[in-house]
């Protein structure tokens, strides 16, 4: 095997950061020119529809996916954005290594079909991105590391009920497959759980919880799992302190029994009004 020169070895990574960054360039301006289709559909529909922009910029010591499987299991970024009115949003999830490289797109779109004082229930589908860095040869007997996009399409409903402004109970099913040749192509996702929100700890302090329990189906391996995620935030402030813990109850996928992590979350929800004719 031919062993490379610094130079040569500085040029190759050089070229995989450049080519990591065009697609991450690459994505964000398709988000923005979706995110602009999106404002321009709602702008046309009824003069008091109300829309809004609003979403959590989160930094983690350890990147957790909502299938265990996908985890990163490194310290790692995560914009979660939604836009969109009343029952049509566009619920991006981009997520990062803190080095820059991508870790995974989730482009939802989500209708809610019920929208009432107790219940609710909403659709979606998206298409998803999982990157992956694999050691390939070249040709000439040199192994060198190359970024491996993995294709994914999925569906879900959601149905759920609110007891009181601050107990929901939430049920989640998600069917997902894979759009090329990877290990898990069918996978399946079902969770019920509950959220607690606005719980006060003081006249200035909050907290909110979200335990639930949930079937994992992978190809032809399944699991049950329990998590539950916690947020620690102040009155009129929007950076809070969060986390989200994990256990493997009884499994036949191999993950890790227990993950955990801690996130400083910033969340900013915005509403507006569009109308018809600026001037009123």
């Amino acid at each position: 095997m031919r062993i490379q020169s610094p130079f040569e070895l500085n040029l190759q990574n050089l070229i995989l950061i450049s080519r990591n960054w065009v697609l991450i360039k690459a994505l964000m301006m398709l988000f923005l020119l979706v995110s602009l289709s999106l404002a321009n559909a709602n702008a046309q529909d009824n003069q008091n529809n109300m829309n809004h922009f609003r979403g959590n910029i989160s930094v983690t010591n350890n990147g957790l996916s909502l299938i265990p499987a996908f985890s990163l299991n490194r310290p790692a970024a995560i914009f979660e954005l939604s836009l969109g009115g009343e029952r049509l949003s566009f619920d991006p999830e981009m997520r990062f290594a803190l080095d820059g490289k991508p870790w995974s797109f989730i482009f939802w779109w989500r209708y809610k079909i019920i929208k009432s004082e107790k219940f609710r229930l909403h659709v979606g589908a998206h298409p998803a991105f999982i990157f992956e860095n694999k050691m390939v040869d070249d040709g000439s007997g040199t192994m060198v590391s190359s970024m491996e996009a993995k294709r994914f399409f999925a569906g879900e409903i959601s149905p759920r009920y609110s007891i009181n402004d601050k107990t929901t109970i939430t049920f989640l099913y998600l069917a997902g497959r894979s759009l090329g040749k990877v290990p898990y192509a069918l996978n399946q996702f079902v969770a019920l759980g509950t959220q607690f929100t606005k719980i006060p700890l003081s006249q200035k302090y909050f907290f909110n919880a979200s335990p639930q329990v949930f079937y994992l189906k992978m190809n032809e391996k399944d699991g049950y799992f329990a998590s539950s995620s916690f947020v620690i935030g102040k009155k009129d402030l929007p950076v809070s302190l969060g986390s989200t813990i994990s256990r493997k109850i009884v499994s036949e996928i191999d993950v890790n029994d227990w993950i955990w992590n801690i996130s400083l979350v910033y969340s900013f929800n915005n509403e507006f009004v569009k109308r018809s004719n600026l001037l009123l």
